[in-house]
């Protein structure tokens, strides 16, 4: 009878989260008039796939034991270098204009985002130095060189190629929202199935030992920045097409601070080797509900960031009690 009582309660604690978003979920279903229209459905998915892939690189980074604050740089930098690099030339007062083609832009735009990841790697690995700042000044430098490039400036008609990934269907399901569920899908069976996953809660749980087991702490750590500026160069790529035909600087602002909240209230630890893509997923679908919910209650946009922060509280303490509590419960 203990044991049966047991696993229930340790099924509870370990999927909580879930159940803060159905009461949230309920709270503006009931609400919120329109909340549970099939559009609104949609646009909270929507909401979630950009939030979702830099989530998920994130939630990569911390199982290593480190942050990764560069990912809206490098989403704010893709966006206008995209620009830059298929209008036609001498299109706009910002200069550039190359006129690439969607199938050459989009690798280079990859590579611009691993290349950060690398140096951010590279920079924490062999330099020695601190994860939160150097990924920190790394979002500063890419959203310089973004507004270096437009000058402030507005770049529009991209081409429909390119923006398919953002504002494409297949059937009535726009394609980012398949993409980024096939994303989360795939990293949560790749970390929980290959030799890189072990390595990376290895190394985020104890990196000398993981180290006298034979991996190499650095080589994974720079792995996870590079997938982390994959993931945020297609989430570039993949807001830009949803937001329309024209170009700023400004797209991404604010992603940072979400990916973080949004892996942490799925249980992802800040301080490395615990967590799941998973979980992480339940964190951005926590976020996007709300911020749709609010919406929708046309809630005074001066409380929504305070009524977000104290949700974000509330999940954040009840996963703090479930490590807390959860040893007692195992012993019961």
């Amino acid at each position: 009878m203990r044991t049966g009582r047991t696993d229930w309660v340790q099924f509870i604690l370990n999927r909580f989260i879930w159940f803060i978003i159905l009461g949230v979920f309920l709270f503006f279903a009931v609400r919120a008039k329109g909340f549970l229209t099939g559009l609104n459905m949609i646009n909270i998915l929507l909401h979630g796939s950009v939030l979702g892939l830099v989530t998920i690189g994130q939630a990569i980074c911390l199982f290593s034991g480190n942050f990764d604050l560069s990912a809206e740089g490098t989403v704010s930098l893709v966006t206008v270098l995209a620009g830059w690099l298929m209008v036609p030339s001498g299109w706009w007062e910002g200069g550039g204009g190359w006129e690439l083609h969607p199938f050459i832009t989009i690798p280079l735009l990859l590579l611009v985002g691993a290349g950060a990841g690398w140096l951010n790697g590279f920079m924490i690995t062999r330099l020695g130095m601190n994860n939160f700042i150097v990924t920190l000044a790394m979002q500063l430098v890419l959203r310089g060189i973004g507004l270096f490039i437009c000058k402030g400036f507005n770049i529009s008609d991209l081409p429909p190629l390119f923006r398919w990934l953002g504002n494409g269907r297949i059937g009535p399901v726009p394609v980012q929202i398949i993409f980024t569920g096939l994303a989360f899908v795939g990293f949560h069976l790749f970390l929980g199935h290959s030799s890189f996953g072990r390595q990376l809660y290895a190394v985020g749980g104890n990196k000398d030992a993981a180290r006298a087991s034979g991996f190499n702490p650095e080589r994974t750590i720079t792995t996870a920045y590079i997938i982390s500026g994959v993931l945020a160069a297609i989430a570039g790529w993949m807001l830009l097409g949803r937001v329309g035909e024209s170009v700023s600087a400004v797209l991404g602002t604010g992603l940072t601070l979400e990916t973080v909240a949004a892996a942490v209230i799925g249980g992802v630890a800040l301080k490395g080797g615990y967590g799941s893509i998973g979980n992480a997923f339940a964190g951005v679908v926590l976020l996007s509900v709300v911020d749709n919910g609010l919406n929708v209650m046309e809630v005074d946009p001066f409380w929504v960031n305070g009524i977000r922060g104290f949700i974000i509280l509330v999940a954040l303490l009840v996963e703090a009690q479930k490590f807390r509590y959860k040893p007692k419960v195992a012993q019961a």
